[in-house]
């Protein structure tokens, strides 16, 4: 066996293991510089088949649309929560006028209870201003009567 015998043996081997994970190698082998074999194509970057092109522009607009997409929902997402805050607050503050108007009732009540309380005193003087004024007029006939 010569030293060019291993070397072929080495690269046959190799090559059995190509796309074997765990080997060493890569996964899949790297295409060759010049493009795949018998591709009469030139890989130079300024030429590029109309193909590609096509779906370069068509990935191009995909990502817009996914960007844009993502971009509105995230509004979307924003003016719920705004939304969603706005009627907390609104909640909130309905719940402090309920409470108020609870609480003015509550007074209403009192107040008309002591404006009646307060009638009914000013009646029962009225009364005993009355009962004062004709006893009074009455005492001095009386005393006029009584003294005859």
């Amino acid at each position: 066996m010569d030293p060019g015998d291993f070397d072929r043996s080495r690269r046959r081997i190799s090559r059995g293991f190509q796309g074997l994970p765990g080997r060493g190698e890569l996964w899949f082998s790297p295409r060759p510089a010049s493009g795949f074999p018998g591709d009469r194509r030139s890989t130079d970057v300024q030429e590029t088949s109309p193909l590609l092109e096509d779906l370069r522009r068509r990935l191009t607009r995909a990502f817009q649309w996914a960007m844009q997409r993502r971009a509105s929902r995230r509004a979307q997402e924003a003016a719920a929560a705004l939304e969603e805050q706005s009627r907390e607050r609104v909640e909130v503050a309905l719940a402090g006028l309920r409470a108020e108007l609870v609480e003015m009732h509550f007074q209403n009540h009192q107040l008309a209870r002591t404006l009646l309380d307060l009638n009914m005193k000013v009646q029962q003087l009225k009364k005993e201003c009355e009962l004062g004024f004709t006893s009074d007029s009455q005492s001095p006939k009386d005393n006029a009567a009584n003294s005859e």
